[in-house]
């Protein structure tokens, strides 16, 4: 299997510019993005209503690109900590000018002016591009970084870390500023794992949390307790009680992952 020179092979030296963080393949996402882009922004012309996902698609490409690049740093040989994080705000910022230049200039188009004017209603208002907001590049620019930013972080902190942890524990140790001994390896391999999983709780638990309780019937943590019947009962109809009750049951696990972390580091200092 060939091997892309952007991406590094396991031990290879270090990418000497910023922008060589960047391999081929997302490159090439990023120059994909230019013709969907512009497919996406016809369709949501067509689609006043907003019944159709295009419009979205149109703004979420950095994020799809981003995810992709950040998740590539697995398999690309390069620091299991640096590497992500750089990619996770070079690309979207790369990706969503890209983005916004070419929704500037798909914006005025004559293919996406005439459907705008066909599905207008008489005082100009759209799902997708109301008249009175004009070309929406701008926009496009701040929610492209911003998901872009967002879907980084996420594929960083939900598939990078863990697997990382998991598949390279000495290089994650050492990445994390441990000092790895052949005698301590295996506690540092567990207490790595233990550490990438909480932060994954981090971020897991207030989510689901949040998103439990916006969407759930109940109006405390009393209340969601006393539903469990009902939740069990009816499960497609308690969602946000299932988020919520998820995330308050994760609390005691992310408890004893941050008490296994600490207890390892304190051990390690000890032999030390």
């Amino acid at each position: 299997m060939m091997t892309d020179p952007a991406e590094g092979a396991e031990g290879a030296a270090p990418p000497t510019t910023v922008l060589a963080q960047i391999s081929r393949v997302t490159w090439m996402l990023i120059g994909l993005s230019v013709p969907v882009t512009i497919l996406a922004m016809y369709l949501a012309a067509l689609d006043p209503e907003g019944e159709t996902w295009w419009g979205l698609i149109m703004f979420a490409v950095p994020g799809l690109i981003t995810a992709y690049a950040v998740i590539e740093s697995l398999w690309a040989g390069r620091d299991v900590l640096a590497s992500p994080l750089v990619r996770m705000f070079l690309v979207p910022a790369v990706s969503s000018v890209v983005s916004a230049a070419t929704i500037a200039i798909a914006y005025v188009l004559p293919p996406v002016q005439q459907a705008l004017a066909d599905t207008r209603d008489p005082g100009g208002w759209h799902y997708w591009f109301d008249a009175e907001e004009g070309n929406p590049w701008l926009l496009s620019l701040f929610a492209g970084l911003g998901l872009g930013l967002l879907a980084g972080l996420v594929a960083w902190v939900f598939v990078v870390l863990p697997v990382s942890a998991i598949r390279r524990p000495r290089e994650f140790a050492e990445a994390s500023g441990a000092t790895v001994d052949d005698e301590d390896f295996e506690s540092a391999r567990r207490a790595g794992i233990a550490m990438a999983f909480l932060l994954v709780l981090v971020f897991l638990i207030p989510s689901l949390i949040i998103f439990g309780a916006q969407g759930a019937h109940a109006d405390s943590p009393g209340e969601l307790f006393a539903r469990i019947p009902e939740v069990i009962a009816y499960p497609g109809e308690s969602v946000g009680e299932i988020a919520w009750l998820i995330g308050m049951l994760l609390i005691p696990v992310g408890v004893w992952l941050l008490w296994y972390v600490a207890t390892a580091q304190r051990r390690a200092g000890r032999r030390r």
